[in-house]
C-alpha cells in the first residue's frame, strides 16, 4: 500500500514489544509476550484491521479483473456491485451460479492464509434470489455457512421489510419505555428530563431515523413518551402541560427548552443524504441510485423540476 518502511517497522515493533502479566490467586505470573496481535483494547487495533479488511477487497479485485467472478449489474448503467464492508461485516454481491460461489471460498481461504484471520462460517449466511430453495442450500453447505432469510438484520436495521410498517420501529418504542420505567421512580428535576430527553431519548433511533421515514403513529408514540417524561407522567396517570410542545421544542434562544422534535429531526437526517449526493457524486451509493431510478438523474445534474422525496 505504499507505507514507508520506517513506519512498517514501529508497527511490528509495537505487535513484538508487549509483554502480559497476569493475576492468579492476586499474584502477577511471569510477564510473556502475546504471540495473537495486539491487545485487547490497543487503539491500534481498528488501523491495523482495516489495513488488514483491504486486503479482502483487493482480492476480490484481482478476481474480478481475471473475470473470474461476476459482478452483480445495477440499472440501467450497470454500475458492478461486488463487495461492501464495514468494520468485520462483509457482503458479497454477485451473479446466482455456483462459479461465484467457487470463487468466494477460494477468495475467503486465501485471505485466511494470507492474514491469520479466520472466517466465521457459523454466522455467515447465503441468499439468492431467482433460485430454487435446493440451489440454496446447495450453495450455502458449500460455503460451510446456513441459508439467508429475509428479512435479516444487518448492522441494527430489518433488510427486506418496508419501514413503514409500525413493526419495524417496535424495538425503538420498546427501547424509549424501557428507559421510562428505569427513571420512572427517581427524583429527577426539570433541568435533568430535559437532558435526558435530549441526550438520551432522541439519542436512541438515530440509526433507524438515517435511514428511513417514520410513519407518523411512530413519531406521535415516540412524542407521547417524550412529553409524559418531561412533565412527570406515566403510563398510569398523565400530568399537565403547562407549555405547548412546539414551545418546549424550540431553541433555547426563542424562549424554548431545547428539546428536539423527532419529526423535524426525521427530516434532517434525511436531507443530508441530498446534501451527500450532490457533494460525493462519485461514491457507489450515488451511482446505485442514479443508475437504478432514472428520475434521480435530473436532481442529480440540477433540474429544478424533478421532485425529490423521502
Amino acid at each position: 500500500m505504499g507505507f514507508h518502511e520506517k513506519w512498517i517497522g514501529r508497527v511490528k515493533g509495537c505487535l513484538t514489544s508487549a509483554s502480559i502479566s497476569i493475576l492468579v490467586n492476586g499474584s502477577p505470573t511471569e510477564e510473556f509476550k502475546p504471540q495473537r496481535g495486539l491487545r485487547q483494547g490497543d487503539p491500534l487495533a481498528p488501523l491495523l484491521f482495516v489495513l488488514v479488511a483491504e486486503g479482502l477487497t483487493g482480492l476480490m479485485r484481482e478476481a474480478v479483473s481475471r473475470n473470474l467472478f461476476h459482478s452483480f449489474m445495477v440499472g440501467k448503467n450497470k454500475v458492478p456491485v461486488n463487495i461492501l464492508q464495514f468494520a468485520d461485516g462483509t457482503i458479497f454481491f454477485g451473479e446466482a451460479s455456483m462459479e461465484n460461489v467457487s470463487v468466494i471460498k477460494a477468495i475467503l481461504r486465501s485471505f485466511e492464509i494470507a492474514s491469520g484471520l479466520r472466517i466465521n462460517f457459523a454466522k455467515s449466511q447465503l441468499g439468492a434470489i431467482g433460485q430454487s430453495e435446493q440451489w440454496i442450500r446447495c450453495a450455502a453447505d458449500f460455503l460451510n455457512c446456513g441459508p439467508l432469510q429475509l428479512p435479516f438484520c444487518y448492522l441494527g436495521l430489518l433488510i427486506g421489510v418496508n419501514p413503514r410498517r409500525k413493526v419495524v420501529w417496535e424495538p425503538i418504542i420498546n427501547k424509549f419505555e424501557a428507559r421510562l420505567n428505569k427513571w420512572r421512580q427517581r427524583s429527577i428535576s426539570m433541568a435533568g428530563r430535559i437532558t435526558l430527553t435530549n441526550v438520551v431519548l432522541t439519542a436512541l433511533p438515530l440509526f433507524y431515523m438515517s435511514f428511513f421515514r417514520a410513519p407518523s403513529g411512530v413519531i406521535n408514540k415516540l412524542t407521547t413518551i417524550q412529553r409524559n417524561f418531561l412533565w412527570g407522567g406515566n403510563q398510569e396517570g398523565k400530568k399537565i402541560a403547562w407549555v405547548a410542545w412546539s414551545q418546549v421544542c424550540a431553541a433555547r434562544e426563542r424562549g424554548g427548552l431545547g428539546v428536539k422534535d423527532i419529526k423535524a429531526f426525521n427530516k434532517a437526517l434525511l436531507i443530508k443524504w441530498k446534501w451527500m449526493m450532490f457533494q460525493h457524486p462519485d461514491q457507489l451509493w450515488n451511482r446505485i441510485l442514479i443508475s437504478k431510478y432514472r428520475g434521480w438523474r435530473g436532481l442529480h445534474e440540477g433540474s429544478t423540476r424533478q421532485k425529490f422525496s423521502y
